[in-house]
């Protein structure tokens, strides 16, 4: 369990035990409502709500501050959230961390695992945070997020072996053993035969060179119009989340290119933006969640007005094109 002591000091020099304590049992509660309900618009925005507090000069929006504020003033009838910002940003994120780590692991892909892509994906394009304290945990957080994903998609492409047979009894008494072990034989197959079809398709992908999102070769297009389409190519492909190995897939075909700001960006894609960003404009999932999907809410609006300042290299927007993308293909189809 997260030693929450060090970092209760963010926001409160001197705590005495009893506060670390209620605090303690806050988070937990806290916790316990990220994940409830379970269902996947739920977790990325919380995800969104969290990488949005631990941004510099940053804070929990306001239903969420409301619902972290809530589990404090449970256990300390005293505690007003107004001017403790700071303070409801700090016990998110380690209600955060409690949540990922604690979570259920049963399952291709997890309410741990929906919580930690949206939070590595929101984080990993931050330039951090000037507070000494602050920085450290939201470092932890992104590393525990990030190292959850891909331990989660490496375990994803694990093939189990099928149980054996159960026989049917002469007298069909073992009916429902026989019809149960026969579901788990389905199930075990079905979800070895999404990993073998997943490397299928990558494989002919990778072969090909041509771009379904752009309709040409990658080779024709222009070089930051086909970096972005190499990581939404791949994404599509991939049927549970990303290991190095993808990453490694899509930055090898990335031709040259100048490092550029999203805005930049905009203008150097031209009409490609459109053709990018197509599939993502409609989306709720995408839209109402800018901090964990910001270039595809830049490429589905054609405008970086809101979304946020940074300088990216080509291999950068090609290696956050995949991540993205893979965050709400695979999570929108739910995939076995």
């Amino acid at each position: 369990m997260l030693d929450i002591a060090p970092h209760v000091r963010i926001f409160e020099g001197s705590p005495t035990d009893e506060f670390v304590t209620k605090r303690q049992t806050a988070i937990k509660d806290i916790a316990a409502k990220f994940i409830k309900p379970n269902h996947i618009a739920r977790l990325l925005s919380v995800a969104n709500g969290v990488v949005l507090a631990s941004k510099e000069g940053g804070k929990l929006p306001p239903e969420l501050a409301a619902e972290v504020a809530a589990s404090i003033t449970k256990v300390s009838p005293s505690f007003v959230a107004e001017e403790h910002d700071l303070e409801l940003s700090t016990c998110a994120m380690l209600a955060a961390i409690n949540a990922i780590v604690t979570g259920s692991k049963a399952g291709t892909i997890t309410t741990s695992d929906y919580l930690a892509v949206g939070i590595w994906s929101g984080m990993s394009w931050q330039t951090g945070n000037r507070n000494g304290g602050f920085e450290r945990l939201r470092k932890l957080l992104l590393d525990l997020s990030r190292d959850h994903v891909l331990k989660a998609a490496k375990l994803g492409r694990v093939r189990s072996k099928p149980t054996k047979a159960v026989a049917l009894a002469e007298d069909n008494s073992n009916l429902g053993k026989v019809v149960e072990n026969l579901r788990f034989v389905v199930d075990t197959l079905t979800a070895n035969a999404a990993v073998d079809r997943e490397e299928i398709d990558l494989l002919w992908w990778s072969i090909s060179g041509w771009s379904d999102v752009l309709s040409m070769k990658y080779s024709d297009a222009k070089p930051h119009a086909a970096a972005i389409a190499l990581g939404l190519d791949a994404a599509k492909r991939l049927r549970r989340m990303p290991v190095d190995l993808h990453k490694a897939l899509v930055l090898r075909r990335v031709p040259e290119g100048e490092s550029l700001s999203f805005a930049q960006l905009v203008k150097a894609l031209g009409d490609d933006c459109v053709r990018l960003g197509a599939g993502y404009g409609n989306e709720t999932l995408v839209t109402e969640n800018t901090q964990v999907f910001p270039l595809l809410n830049v490429l589905a609006s054609g405008s970086a007005k809101g979304i946020g300042k940074g300088i990216f290299s080509i291999s950068d927007l090609a290696s956050r094109a995949l991540l993205e993308a893979v965050t709400f293909d695979v999570v929108d189809r739910r995939e076995v």
